[in-house]
C-alpha cells in the first residue's frame, strides 16, 4: 500500500497517511482532518472548519430561498392584484373598496329614483293634454336605473370583498415567510 507523507493542517504536524485515504486523524493535536487530491498533489483540511463553512453555506442558500420565495409571493400578488381592479368610467383603473360600491349603488339608483318621479310627473301631464301612449314607458327606465344602481353595488362589493380577503391571504403568507426568514437569520 502506498503511503503519502503530508502536514496537519491544524497545528502542522507530520502526517503518514495511505495515498487513497479521504480522511485521517491526527496523532498530536486529534484534529479531524479530510485529505484532497488534486492531480499528483495532496493536501489537508480540517473537518470542523470545512463543517463551519458548509453550514455557513447552508444558511446563506436558505435566506436566498427565503428572499426569492417572498420575492416570487410579491409577484404573484402583483398580477393578482391587478385582476381585481375595477376601470371606471374614464378608463382609471383602482382597486374595489366596499363603501364605493354602496357610495355608486346609491347614487344610481337616486338617479333612477329622480328619473322615475320626474318621468312620471312629465307622462301624467302629458297624458293630461293627449300625447300618445308611449311616453308612459319613461318611468320604467328609472326602475330599470334603480336595478342597475343595485346590480352594480353588489357586483363591485363582492369584488371589493374577494380582494380584502386576497389582500389578507398575501399578507398572511408574507409575514409567516418573513418570521421563517428571521428565524434562521
Amino acid at each position: 500500500m502506498k503511503v503519502i507523507s503530508l502536514n496537519c493542517n491544524h497545528c502542522g504536524a507530520p502526517l503518514d497517511v495511505p495515498a487513497k485515504a479521504r480522511f485521517a486523524t491526527c496523532g498530536f493535536c486529534q484534529a479531524k482532518l479530510a485529505v484532497e487530491h488534486v492531480g499528483n498533489s495532496y493536501s489537508t483540511s480540517v473537518l470542523n472548519e470545512l463543517k463551519e463553512t458548509t453550514e455557513r453555506i447552508a444558511r446563506d442558500v436558505a435566506e436566498m430561498k427565503s428572499s426569492s420565495e417572498i420575492k416570487d409571493l410579491d409577484d404573484r400578488w402583483q398580477r393578482e392584484r391587478l385582476s381585481h381592479m375595477v376601470t371606471g368610467k374614464h378608463g382609471q383603473q383602482s382597486l374595489p373598496t366596499k363603501s364605493g360600491a354602496v357610495v355608486g349603488g346609491i347614487m344610481i339608483a337616486a338617479f333612477g329614483l329622480f328619473w322615475t318621479i320626474m318621468a312620471t310627473g312629465i307622462t301624467s301631464a302629458g297624458a293630461r293634454v293627449g300625447a300618445p301612449g308611449v311616453v308612459r314607458i319613461f318611468p320604467l327606465f328609472g326602475v330599470l336605473f334603480i336595478g342597475f344602481g343595485i346590480f352594480i353595488a353588489f357586483r363591485i362589493y363582492s369584488r371589493a370583498d374577494a380582494y380584502e380577503q386576497a389582500n389578507k391571504k398575501y399578507l398572511d403568507q408574507r409575514r409567516k415567510l418573513a418570521r421563517e426568514q428571521s428565524r434562521r437569520d
